[in-house]
């Protein structure tokens, strides 16, 4: 999950948040997404920190995916000779 950067209503609040998360000078992070869902409804700031691919998207290069096997013979023709 990504982590999200969490914005208090209150712009100096410092303390303990929604769910135990500290903030300070009225911010926080967390990835928990209870957390992140009840600050979404209770009128917090949320925005994304970082942009992460989620785990089941691998990135893709210019050659393409990892482990990309298109070129050249499989290992079982290579075999038969």
């Amino acid at each position: 999950m990504t982590t999200m950067r969490i914005t208090a209503p209150v712009d100096d609040f410092t303390g303990e948040g929604p769910g135990g998360v500290p903030f300070v000078d009225g911010s926080a992070t967390t990835s928990d997404p209870a957390v992140i869902g009840y600050c979404q409804g209770a009128g917090y700031d949320v925005q994304p920190l970082d942009h992460d691919p989620p785990d089941d998207e691998q990135p893709t290069g210019p050659d393409g995916p990892p482990n990309d096997k298109s070129a050249g013979r499989s290992a079982a023709r290579a075999k038969r000779g």
